[in-house]
C-alpha cells in the first residue's frame, strides 16, 4: 500500500517479499528496509525513481539513503544499481548524497552486494554492520 503526501513524502509498507520504503523530502532521506524479491522489481522500484526525478532540484542538505535489506534478488539488485546511478548523477550536480548499506555480521552475501555497489559508485558509501 502506498501513501503519498504531495510529492514530499512517499511511504510503502513492507510485505512478505517487498521492503518498506520511506522517501522524505523534508529530512531528506530514502530508507528501504526488509526483503526484496518482488514479482516485478521494475514496477516495484519505479516510485522511487519517479520521486528522485521529480525532486532532484529540491534536495537541500545531505540526502541520506539507507539500504537495509534482509534478502535481495538479482532483479532488485539491478534496480538498486539504477537508483544508485541516479544518486551519483545528483552528486555530480553538486548535491550531497550519503549512502548507508546496512548488513548483518553473519550475512556475507549482503556485505558482498554492498561492497560491489560501493566499488562501482563514486558516492559517499558506508558499509555498516548492524
Amino acid at each position: 500500500m502506498m501513501k503519498t503526501d504531495k510529492i514530499n513524502i512517499v511511504a510503502m509498507e513492507a510485505s512478505e517479499d517487498t521492503p518498506s520504503i520511506i522517501l522524505d523530502l523534508n529530512k531528506p532521506e530514502i530508507v528501504i528496509k526488509g526483503p526484496s524479491f518482488p514479482e516485478d522489481a521494475v514496477v516495484f522500484y519505479t516510485p522511487i525513481i519517479k520521486w528522485i526525478n521529480a525532486n532532484e532540484d529540491n534536495f537541500s542538505g545531505t540526502l541520506l539513503c539507507e539500504f537495509n535489506y534482509s534478502i535481495l534478488s538479482s532483479a532488485s539488485n539491478k534496480m538498486v544499481f539504477e537508483i544508485l546511478l541516479m544518486l551519483e548523477k545528483l552528486k555530480n550536480k553538486g548535491k550531497d548524497v550519503h549512502i548507508k548499506w546496512m548488513y548483518s555480521g553473519f550475512d556475507e552475501d549482503m556485505y558482498d552486494e554492498g561492497r560491489g555497489l560501493k566499488d562501482a559508485m563514486e558516492l559517499r558509501f558506508d558499509l555498516i554492520e548492524k
